[in-house]
């Protein structure tokens, strides 16, 4: 591909991810940030604030407002690592998991609805063969300079 149409590629990509969000329910009294980083901690049990705020890329001071919100709503717990007290860990409560649960439904019922509404069946085929691929390419690790052996990545339901 060259680097027109990885760019354009990008853009595209971006737009489905903003409209996906946009699809996300909104929950009274919570940012979208808090509902963010929500769904950060549940598929990152155990994670640190500052994962969190790497891992999304967020200023520490966004973070702690965000964690401070999902706090007060009952929905994340903050505990001393057993290892380290210097360092918390964060876990979702029921009630969180209950409310990301919700927000993934929706975006996905959306995103079914939409599929089936505009894309033939054989555009939801070839859909469902670029998901795959993009799978795959979010695995992708480059190679050091100088380094020459090794096979392209591949997901654990490729097989070797």
């Amino acid at each position: 591909m060259d680097d027109e149409s990885v760019g354009l590629f990008r853009m595209r990509m971006k737009s489905l991810q903003r409209r996906l969000r946009q699809e996300a329910v909104s929950v009274r009294g919570l940012s979208r940030p808090a509902a963010q980083v929500l769904g950060t901690v549940g598929r990152r049990p155990q994670i640190s604030p500052r994962d969190v705020a790497d891992e999304m890329r967020m200023t520490s001071s966004n973070v702690a407002a965000a964690l401070r919100e999902l706090e007060s709503a009952g929905l994340l717990d903050r505990r001393k690592d057993p290892r380290d007290a210097r360092r918390v860990r964060l876990s979702v409560t029921d009630a969180g998991l209950e409310l990301a649960a919700r927000f993934r439904d929706e975006r996905d019922t959306w995103l079914g609805r939409a599929v089936e509404a505009v894309l033939s069946e054989d555009e939801q085929r070839v859909l469902a063969e670029a998901g795959r691929l993009m799978e795959r390419l979010s695995h992708f690790e480059p190679v050091a300079p100088g380094h020459t052996g090794g096979s392209p990545s591949r997901t654990p339901d490729e097989g070797a």
